[in-house]
């Protein structure tokens, strides 16, 4: 029986090397993972702008749509029509939408203050409209 296992062992590993030699003989035309990786990540780039564009187009209907979004999620730290509260005023700032975007992707960390990453809750057309809200503030003093 000891040889029987033995015998099964060595079939197994030898089956196990010629197919992990096989695939990787085989994958050798395939494009390597980073640049499958840079590919979409430039799709999504573009992506993302297509979506800036359309929500700066409509840009009334979006700051009412990014208000509603930021009353219901973001007014708890940035107050009242980002009048401030446990985080920085919004009012009467002027930050750039894509850092604006990026914030509210990849939220922030200062200090033991945390703002948390909205990028799997908001779609990216819900992000965008909540920009143009954030700089329709800059107007409020």
């Amino acid at each position: 029986m000891s040889k029987l296992k033995w015998i099964i062992w060595i079939w197994l590993t030898t089956f196990l090397m010629l197919t992990s030699a096989t695939s990787k003989a085989v994958s050798s035309d395939i494009k390597t993972p980073d640049l499958l990786q840079q590919d979409s990540d430039t799709a999504a780039a573009e992506h993302i702008l297509d979506v800036k564009k359309a929500v700066f187009d409509d840009m009334s209907q979006s700051i009412i749509n990014g208000a509603k979004r930021f009353s219901q999620s973001c007014i708890y730290c940035h107050g009242y029509e980002g009048s401030g509260g446990r985080s920085k005023k919004l009012q009467g700032r002027t930050i750039a939408p894509d850092e604006l975007f990026k914030t509210i992707t990849d939220g922030k960390s200062i200090g033991s203050s945390r703002m948390p990453p909205w990028e799997k809750t908001f779609t990216i057309s819900e992000r965008w409209e909540l920009v143009a809200y954030i700089m329709s503030l800059s107007e409020k003093k």
